[in-house]
Protein backbone atom coordinates (compact mmCIF):
# COMPACT_ATOMS: atom_id res chain seq x y z
CA UNK A 1 0.00 0.00 0.00
CA UNK A 2 0.92 3.61 -1.16
CA UNK A 3 0.35 4.98 2.50
CA UNK A 4 1.81 2.69 4.94
CA UNK A 5 4.92 2.59 2.34
CA UNK A 6 5.56 6.55 2.60
CA UNK A 7 4.97 5.47 6.49
CA UNK A 8 7.69 3.27 6.52
CA UNK A 9 10.29 5.10 4.40
CA UNK A 10 9.61 8.88 6.63
CA UNK A 11 10.24 6.38 10.02
CA UNK A 12 13.04 4.36 8.26
CA UNK A 13 14.49 8.30 7.08
CA UNK A 14 14.37 10.05 11.10
CA UNK A 15 16.04 6.75 12.37
CA UNK A 16 18.37 4.96 9.61
CA UNK A 17 21.40 7.27 9.32
CA UNK A 18 22.49 5.44 6.50
CA UNK A 19 19.18 5.16 5.05
CA UNK A 20 18.93 9.21 4.66
CA UNK A 21 22.44 9.23 2.81
CA UNK A 22 21.39 6.87 0.34
CA UNK A 23 18.21 9.05 -0.24
CA UNK A 24 20.07 11.90 -0.87
CA UNK A 25 22.21 10.49 -2.58
CA UNK A 26 25.57 9.79 -1.20
CA UNK A 27 26.76 6.21 -0.16
CA UNK A 28 25.08 4.63 2.86
CA UNK A 29 29.27 4.95 4.36
CA UNK A 30 30.16 8.65 3.67
CA UNK A 31 31.25 10.29 6.56
CA UNK A 32 30.18 14.01 6.16
CA UNK A 33 32.26 16.78 7.88
CA UNK A 34 31.64 20.28 7.56
CA UNK A 35 30.27 21.90 4.61
CA UNK A 36 30.10 18.73 3.21
CA UNK A 37 27.77 17.73 6.33
CA UNK A 38 26.04 21.02 6.02
CA UNK A 39 24.91 20.53 2.74
CA UNK A 40 23.84 16.68 3.70
CA UNK A 41 21.58 18.06 6.47
CA UNK A 42 19.96 20.85 3.89
CA UNK A 43 19.38 18.29 1.33
CA UNK A 44 18.00 15.62 4.18
CA UNK A 45 15.32 18.48 4.76
CA UNK A 46 14.19 19.04 1.40
CA UNK A 47 13.66 15.17 0.62
CA UNK A 48 11.96 14.71 4.02
CA UNK A 49 9.44 17.15 2.97
CA UNK A 50 8.86 16.02 -0.57
CA UNK A 51 8.02 12.11 1.72
CA UNK A 52 5.73 14.23 3.72
CA UNK A 53 3.65 16.05 1.05
CA UNK A 54 3.30 12.72 -0.58
CA UNK A 55 2.19 11.08 2.45
CA UNK A 56 -0.14 14.15 3.60
CA UNK A 57 -1.73 14.13 -0.36
CA UNK A 58 -2.66 10.56 0.22
CA UNK A 59 -4.03 11.57 3.91
CA UNK A 60 -6.02 14.20 2.60
CA UNK A 61 -6.99 12.90 -1.46
CA UNK A 62 -10.67 11.52 -0.15
CA UNK A 63 -11.41 15.59 0.81
CA UNK A 64 -10.90 16.66 -2.04
CA UNK A 65 -13.29 16.97 -5.11
CA UNK A 66 -11.23 15.29 -7.54
CA UNK A 67 -11.24 12.17 -5.67
CA UNK A 68 -15.06 11.99 -5.91
CA UNK A 69 -15.93 10.58 -2.60
CA UNK A 70 -18.48 11.87 -0.22
CA UNK A 71 -17.78 13.43 2.80
CA UNK A 72 -19.31 10.99 4.95
CA UNK A 73 -16.34 8.30 3.40
CA UNK A 74 -13.40 10.70 3.64
CA UNK A 75 -11.71 9.62 6.72
CA UNK A 76 -12.16 5.95 5.35
CA UNK A 77 -8.84 4.06 4.94
CA UNK A 78 -6.97 0.73 5.58
CA UNK A 79 -5.97 1.69 8.60
CA UNK A 80 -9.51 2.01 10.47
CA UNK A 81 -11.64 -0.92 8.64
CA UNK A 82 -12.10 -3.24 11.59
CA UNK A 83 -11.82 -7.05 10.46
CA UNK A 84 -14.50 -8.84 13.03
CA UNK A 85 -13.63 -12.27 11.33
CA UNK A 86 -11.43 -14.47 9.95
CA UNK A 87 -13.63 -14.19 6.85
CA UNK A 88 -13.29 -10.45 6.61
CA UNK A 89 -9.45 -10.36 7.34
CA UNK A 90 -9.91 -12.43 4.06
CA UNK A 91 -11.81 -10.09 2.20
CA UNK A 92 -9.43 -7.03 3.71
CA UNK A 93 -6.08 -8.78 2.42
CA UNK A 94 -7.71 -10.20 -0.68
CA UNK A 95 -8.70 -5.85 -1.58
CA UNK A 96 -5.20 -4.81 -0.17
CA UNK A 97 -3.66 -6.94 -2.57
CA UNK A 98 -5.90 -6.25 -5.70
CA UNK A 99 -4.90 -2.09 -4.75
CA UNK A 100 -1.14 -3.01 -4.35
CA UNK A 101 -0.86 -5.10 -7.59
CA UNK A 102 1.39 -3.85 -9.72
CA UNK A 103 1.02 -3.08 -13.81
CA UNK A 104 -2.97 -4.13 -12.62
CA UNK A 105 -5.45 -3.92 -15.43
CA UNK A 106 -8.25 -6.04 -13.82
CA UNK A 107 -11.78 -5.41 -12.28
CA UNK A 108 -12.71 -6.15 -8.76
CA UNK A 109 -16.33 -7.14 -8.29
CA UNK A 110 -17.08 -6.70 -4.61
CA UNK A 111 -20.95 -7.62 -4.13
CA UNK A 112 -23.20 -8.31 -0.67
CA UNK A 113 -25.45 -6.98 1.90
CA UNK A 114 -25.60 -2.88 2.46
CA UNK A 115 -23.50 -2.18 5.91
CA UNK A 116 -20.82 -4.81 5.18
CA UNK A 117 -18.16 -2.42 4.57
CA UNK A 118 -17.74 -2.33 0.86
CA UNK A 119 -17.56 1.37 0.45
CA UNK A 120 -15.53 1.79 3.42
CA UNK A 121 -12.85 -0.46 1.65
CA UNK A 122 -13.19 1.18 -2.28
CA UNK A 123 -13.06 4.62 -1.02
CA UNK A 124 -9.90 3.38 0.83
CA UNK A 125 -8.27 2.26 -2.64
CA UNK A 126 -9.25 5.49 -3.91
CA UNK A 127 -7.20 6.71 -1.14
CA UNK A 128 -4.34 4.84 -1.41
CA UNK A 129 -3.95 5.23 -5.36
CA UNK A 130 -5.32 9.21 -5.51
CA UNK A 131 -8.18 7.28 -7.59
CA UNK A 132 -11.95 8.62 -8.28
CA UNK A 133 -15.38 7.23 -7.01
CA UNK A 134 -18.36 7.46 -8.63
CA UNK A 135 -21.99 5.83 -8.07
CA UNK A 136 -23.61 4.30 -10.78
CA UNK A 137 -26.58 7.36 -10.21
CA UNK A 138 -24.36 9.87 -10.39
CA UNK A 139 -22.42 8.61 -13.53
CA UNK A 140 -25.49 8.20 -15.15
CA UNK A 141 -26.68 11.97 -14.21
CA UNK A 142 -22.97 13.40 -15.20
CA UNK A 143 -23.23 11.16 -19.20
CA UNK A 144 -26.94 12.65 -19.47
CA UNK A 145 -26.22 15.70 -18.15
CA UNK A 146 -23.37 16.02 -20.56
CA UNK A 147 -25.84 16.50 -23.41
CA UNK A 148 -27.29 19.98 -22.68
CA UNK A 149 -26.06 22.48 -24.22
CA UNK A 150 -25.08 24.63 -21.63
CA UNK A 151 -22.91 21.48 -20.08
CA UNK A 152 -19.16 22.68 -19.20
CA UNK A 153 -18.51 19.14 -20.51
CA UNK A 154 -19.28 17.37 -23.94
CA UNK A 155 -20.26 13.61 -23.63
CA UNK A 156 -17.29 12.64 -24.86
CA UNK A 157 -15.16 14.23 -21.74
CA UNK A 158 -17.12 12.72 -19.46
CA UNK A 159 -16.35 8.81 -20.75
CA UNK A 160 -12.85 10.27 -21.18
CA UNK A 161 -12.75 11.24 -17.62
CA UNK A 162 -13.85 7.97 -16.25
CA UNK A 163 -12.11 6.04 -18.97
CA UNK A 164 -8.55 7.14 -18.11
CA UNK A 165 -8.50 7.53 -14.65
CA UNK A 166 -5.67 5.76 -13.16
CA UNK A 167 -8.17 4.07 -10.72
CA UNK A 168 -11.87 3.74 -10.36
CA UNK A 169 -14.38 2.98 -8.39
CA UNK A 170 -17.81 2.84 -9.15
CA UNK A 171 -20.22 2.29 -6.67
CA UNK A 172 -24.20 1.11 -6.26
CA UNK A 173 -24.27 -0.57 -9.49
CA UNK A 174 -26.80 -2.71 -10.36
CA UNK A 175 -29.85 -0.32 -8.79
CA UNK A 176 -30.46 2.03 -11.28
CA UNK A 177 -34.01 2.73 -12.75
CA UNK A 178 -32.25 3.69 -15.62
CA UNK A 179 -31.39 0.17 -16.41
CA UNK A 180 -30.37 0.68 -20.46
CA UNK A 181 -28.76 3.42 -19.46
CA UNK A 182 -26.93 1.73 -17.10
CA UNK A 183 -25.53 -1.24 -18.96
CA UNK A 184 -24.52 0.91 -21.88
CA UNK A 185 -22.70 2.89 -19.48
CA UNK A 186 -20.62 0.44 -17.54
CA UNK A 187 -20.27 -1.46 -20.48
CA UNK A 188 -18.33 1.10 -22.27
CA UNK A 189 -16.30 2.14 -19.16
CA UNK A 190 -15.26 -1.72 -18.30
CA UNK A 191 -14.10 -1.85 -22.22
CA UNK A 192 -12.17 1.81 -22.62
CA UNK A 193 -10.49 0.75 -19.31
CA UNK A 194 -10.06 -2.61 -20.16
CA UNK A 195 -8.55 -1.50 -23.57
CA UNK A 196 -6.16 1.71 -21.35
CA UNK A 197 -5.42 -1.30 -18.74
CA UNK A 198 -6.39 0.45 -15.95
CA UNK A 199 -8.09 -1.42 -12.88
CA UNK A 200 -11.48 -0.56 -11.47
CA UNK A 201 -13.23 -1.73 -8.68
CA UNK A 202 -17.31 -2.70 -8.64
CA UNK A 203 -19.74 -2.40 -5.69
CA UNK A 204 -23.33 -3.59 -5.42
CA UNK A 205 -25.86 -4.64 -2.49
CA UNK A 206 -27.19 -7.20 -5.13
CA UNK A 207 -25.83 -10.69 -4.96
CA UNK A 208 -23.64 -11.33 -7.62
CA UNK A 209 -26.07 -13.60 -9.04
CA UNK A 210 -28.77 -10.98 -8.97
CA UNK A 211 -26.59 -8.44 -10.58
CA UNK A 212 -25.30 -10.00 -13.23
CA UNK A 213 -29.22 -11.13 -14.58
CA UNK A 214 -29.61 -7.51 -14.50
CA UNK A 215 -26.25 -6.12 -15.95
CA UNK A 216 -26.93 -7.54 -19.34
CA UNK A 217 -25.03 -9.59 -21.79
CA UNK A 218 -22.29 -7.43 -22.77
CA UNK A 219 -21.16 -6.32 -19.12
CA UNK A 220 -21.43 -9.94 -17.57
CA UNK A 221 -18.83 -11.71 -20.42
CA UNK A 222 -16.52 -8.38 -19.57
CA UNK A 223 -16.45 -9.26 -15.69
CA UNK A 224 -16.33 -13.04 -16.38
CA UNK A 225 -13.87 -11.96 -18.60
CA UNK A 226 -11.66 -9.60 -15.91
CA UNK A 227 -13.21 -9.59 -12.72
CA UNK A 228 -12.23 -11.37 -9.68
CA UNK A 229 -15.52 -11.52 -6.94
CA UNK A 230 -15.54 -11.08 -3.28
CA UNK A 231 -18.91 -11.15 -1.81
CA UNK A 232 -19.39 -9.59 1.38
CA UNK A 233 -21.80 -11.11 4.25
CA UNK A 234 -22.03 -10.76 7.87
CA UNK A 235 -24.05 -8.33 9.63
CA UNK A 236 -24.15 -4.69 8.64
CA UNK A 237 -22.08 -2.31 10.94
CA UNK A 238 -24.74 -0.06 10.87
CA UNK A 239 -27.07 -2.29 12.72
CA UNK A 240 -24.66 -3.63 15.18
CA UNK A 241 -23.64 0.37 16.31
CA UNK A 242 -27.40 1.49 16.68
CA UNK A 243 -27.17 -2.42 18.94
CA UNK A 244 -24.18 -1.04 20.81
CA UNK A 245 -25.78 2.54 20.97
Amino acid sequence: MREQYFIDVLNRFDTDERFALEKCGYSPDDKLEGRQKEIFEYERKSVREKITTNLSNIKNWNKSNSSGVPPRFAECSFFNFECRTENEKHIFQKVCNFVSQKHNEGVLLMTGAKGTGKTHLGTAAVRDTQGRYVSMEDLIYKVESSLNFKSPQTEEEVFNDYSTVNFLVIDEVGRSLKREKEIEILSYILRKRYDNQLPTIVISNLEKKVLMKNLGEAVVDRLRETATSIEFTGESYRILKRKVA
